[in-house]
């Protein structure tokens, strides 16, 4: 999973060690086919990694968009606690990595590269607005 994981825009720049706390430190969560992971408008703190299999992206109850194994999603709940802009549906049975953060941030307070990830991941969900 390690090496995985650093190919994921959020952990590029930390070690090896550090990821492992960080996996050490996070939750495996299972959803069964079409289960809901989070609906939209809701207030979440947690990003997930895609472990296996499919997601659906649901805006306005209209499928805009998929997700596939090793990708990250909601990563914005890791800097801004907003309401979630759209909701996300297990396609099968899939499995995550769920990602708190209380945990992210306090794994990095530390870090002089906080601020470059808050601005990367912010970013990069404004671009994929955009599509």
């Amino acid at each position: 999973m390690l090496n995985i994981l650093k190919k994921l825009y959020i952990f590029e720049w930390i070690s090896d060690d550090l990821i492992n706390d960080f996996i050490k430190n996070s939750i495996l969560k299972d959803f069964k086919k079409w289960e809901t992971i989070i609906k939209e408008w809701e207030k979440s703190n947690n990003a997930y990694i895609l472990l296996s299999w499919i997601v659906w992206i649901y805006r306005w109850e209209k499928n805009i968009s998929t997700i596939f194994e090793w990708d990250i999603f909601w990563e914005i709940a890791l800097v801004l606690n907003e309401p979630r802009t759209a909701t996300i549906k297990a396609e099968t049975d899939v499995k995550t990595l769920v990602l708190n953060n209380d945990f992210f941030e306090e794994f990095l307070k530390n870090s002089p590269k906080w601020e470059y990830i808050k601005t990367t991941i912010l970013n990069r969900i404004i671009q994929n607005n955009k599509k």
